[in-house]
């Protein structure tokens, strides 16, 4: 291998330390070779005078202190688009991360490292006391009661064979989305629980770079859904919730007796295996598909289960008009709001690389951006009120309960 360049040898270099001999997550910045296939690529390149080759350049020759104080690390979106053509294998997600984490805590901008904190001590992202989370689960059960008399939601069920994960945003703001969700598994005939703490799902550490918080939530997690017995953590429509979950599993060597199975795949598995009946008649308008970066391409990258193939699989029963973006799959461009940028505070940059997911919609001529993520949901949903396409963006468990065949 060739030596390190370093314009000062004396100089301590501590992010490019990590890189080069981290053992489960390294990153040889020296095998950049400088041909802008990843800036060809970028969304976020010319802001700040930076782009990711300019940041491994950086490293690579110990001036990675210009890469840590910079605002460019919490504008990148950890898309992977550009690990996704670099001929080196290079994967600039880990460097973001890793040079994110090397500021100090208090010096986070944004919300996501007081987000990682609410996870770890208050149990969810949104600090939400149990009573009140129980008691939103029930208020939304009420809702649709006399439609569903028979309709329960089991609370810490021991043996059930699913536990569900909810992203904490949906009983904070869009609690009747929940609904969605109780009418899809009511239609399956799943034996399922709901957890009465730890049941969030996302994990903000990870984009805070924050490395124990992220390990220790997902312990908690895992202790709590192998206390109850459960068969299978069925992830919810948070891309980069499942992703840091399922990596993190790998990377912190953590080994829990359920199987993880993203939501999307369970849909599919279901309707394949009839369990629930659908019309896609129900489903009238113009649908196209984002897929999460995290869902897609970098659990692919990763080597753990991806949604591409069950979300298309799922949209094509339950929608009349589907269409695609392209690019699309492994290849799609970010919602503008991934890596934690949704609230790390520097909106007009999203607003501005977020110009070309307005683009790329519009080709498509759909009505509805289906986006099976909470976090690309509401990224699409910024970009729809200040741009105003002509478009909405919804969830997939929206449109597949929507489809139902009640008998």
């Amino acid at each position: 291998m060739a030596e390190k360049i370093r314009l000062n040898e004396s100089k301590e270099t501590p992010l490019l330390d990590i890189m080069l001999n981290e053992e489960k997550w390294k990153v040889d910045v020296n095998m950049c070779i400088g041909c802008a296939r990843c800036l060809s690529v970028c969304p976020l390149r010319g802001h700040d005078g930076l782009d990711p080759r300019k940041l491994i350049h950086l490293v690579a020759l110990g001036q990675e202190e210009e890469v840590i104080n910079s605002d460019w690390i919490w504008k990148c979106t950890g898309c992977d688009r550009c690990t996704n053509i670099c001929p080196m294998g290079f994967t600039m997600s880990s460097l973001i991360t890793r040079a994110r984490g090397m500021l100090p805590r208090d010096k986070t901008p944004g919300g996501s490292q007081q987000t990682a904190e609410n996870h770890l001590h208050k149990g969810n992202n949104m600090e939400i006391p149990e009573e009140e989370w129980l008691d939103t689960l029930d208020w939304m059960r009420e809702e649709i009661e006399d439609d569903f008399p028979e309709l329960v939601v089991p609370v810490d069920k021991k043996g059930a064979k699913y536990f569900f994960t909810i992203n904490s945003k949906l009983p904070k703001y869009y609690p009747l989305q929940l609904q969605d969700i109780y009418k899809i598994n009511y239609a399956a005939g799943i034996d399922w629980t709901m957890g009465s703490k730890w049941w969030e799902g996302t994990n903000y550490a990870m984009f805070s770079g924050d490395l124990d918080i992220w390990e220790a939530t997902l312990k908690k997690q895992v202790e709590y859904v192998e206390n109850l017995g459960c068969e299978i953590m069925a992830y919810t429509e948070c891309g980069h919730g499942y992703y840091a979950t399922a990596a993190g599993y790998k990377k912190f060597g953590i080994k829990p007796k359920y199987k993880l199975i993203h939501v999307v795949n369970l849909y599919a598995q279901w309707l394949k295996e009839g369990l629930i009946k659908v019309d896609k008649s129900k489903n009238p308008k113009r649908v196209t598909l984002h897929d999460p970066c995290n869902a897609g391409r970098k659990s692919i990258k990763a080597g753990v289960p991806d949604i591409l193939d069950d979300s298309r699989y799922v949209i094509d029963r339950v929608c009349e008009d589907f269409v695609e973006m392209w690019p699309n799959r492994e290849h799609n461009i970010c919602c503008s709001g991934g890596g934690g940028t949704l609230i790390s505070g520097f909106k007009n940059a999203r607003m501005d690389y977020g110009l070309t997911k307005i683009d790329q919609v519009r080709h498509t001529g759909a009505e509805l951006v289906c986006a099976p993520c909470v976090n690309c949901h509401d990224a699409l949903e910024d970009l729809e009120a200040k741009y105003k396409p002509g478009w909405k963006p919804l969830h997939l468990w929206k449109l597949l309960a929507d489809a139902i065949v009640w008998d």
